[in-house]
């Protein structure tokens, strides 16, 4: 009797069912939440440089052929907007062609190499760039231009680069700065890379 009873009672309570229109609609909210929460890593990771390290490469690149190449348009495109003014005004107070200004600007090195440099490069480590460095350039940027430049992301890039020209032929080890402002990879400079000591 007791199973009838337990019987009677299972028959009395609702059933969930779930219709296909509502299991598709529940597909659809997970779907869609995982590709927002994809999406959400990609750029977290994209800021970062974790992912599409190679375009914190670029701006490195660009700067040492527009010296190579004396190209001063793609000398500027590498610098950070307020750095990039500077030097156009820089270039007209002088009255000098962008070729002409940047023979003046890197005068060492075509001195060294001659007016047919040309430059290769091979890349190297890629590493967080130390923040007291970090710092000064920000400081040193808020102090000459008023302003604060936003970095989301920020590198030591290092690289040979390989001088030739008529004069001479050299590799040049260098400590690349790279930091991305506004969604942008931008040049904050480059050193002489110091050999660490043992």
């Amino acid at each position: 009797m007791s199973e009838n009873v337990t019987e009677a009672a299972e028959q009395r309570r609702p059933q969930k069912t779930v219709t296909p229109e509502q299991k598709r609609k529940q597909q659809n909210v997970l779907i869609v939440l995982i590709i927002l929460i994809a999406v959400g890593a990609v750029i977290i990771l994209y800021n970062n440089g974790v992912i599409g390290g190679s375009s914190s490469r670029k701006p490195v690149e660009r700067y040492l052929n527009a010296i190579a190449e004396k190209n001063f348009d793609s000398f500027i495109a590498t610098q950070p907007p307020k750095i990039a003014d500077d030097h156009i005004a820089d270039r007209e107070e002088l009255g000098l062609s962008g070729e002409e200004y940047m023979s003046r600007l890197y005068s060492d090195y075509f001195g060294e190499f001659g007016d047919d440099m040309t430059v290769e490069l091979e890349f190297l480590d890629r590493s967080r760039i130390d923040g007291l460095y970090l710092d000064n350039f920000k400081n040193s940027y808020l102090e000459l231009y008023g302003e604060a430049i936003r970095v989301s992301s920020s590198f030591e890039i290092d690289v040979d680069a390989r001088f030739s020209g008529s004069l001479s032929s050299d590799t040049v080890e260098l400590a690349c700065y790279v930091i991305k402002s506004d969604g942008k990879w931008y040049i904050a400079g480059c050193d002489y890379r110091m050999e660490e000591e043992e």
